[in-house]
C-alpha cells in the first residue's frame, strides 16, 4: 500500500462477519503523516481514538482490520509482528 491509494476498510466480528459501520463501502485516500502511512477515520474527532486527531495511522486499528485497494481489489493488514502494513493472501 502507498500514498495516494484509495481503500475500503472492512472490519470484522468474532464469527468474520463484516460489520456495517458508518463508514461501510466509504473510499478513504492514503496519506503519510510523521512518516506514518493512514486514513483520515477519526472525523468525530473522539478523544479515544489518536488523541481527538482526524489523521488515523494503520497501526492503530487492530489486525482483523482489511484495507482493500479499490483499483486493485489487493486486500491488507497490519502485522504487529512486521511492525507494517501486510498484502494478505
Amino acid at each position: 500500500m502507498t500514498v495516494n491509494d484509495r481503500i475500503k476498510v472492512h472490519m470484522y466480528d468474532t464469527n468474520g462477519k463484516e460489520i456495517k459501520t458508518r463508514v461501510f463501502d466509504k473510499i478513504f485516500k492514503v496519506y503519510e503523516n510523521n512518516g506514518k502511512l493512514g486514513i483520515d477515520w477519526n472525523v468525530e474527532r473522539s478523544p479515544y481514538i489518536c488523541n481527538g486527531d482526524v489523521f488515523t495511522p494503520f497501526e492503530t486499528f487492530a489486525s482483523s482490520v482489511i484495507f482493500e485497494n479499490v483499483k486493485t481489489g489487493k486486500k491488507y493488514c497490519f502485522s504487529n509482528i512486521e511492525n507494517a502494513i501486510i498484502e494478505m493472501e
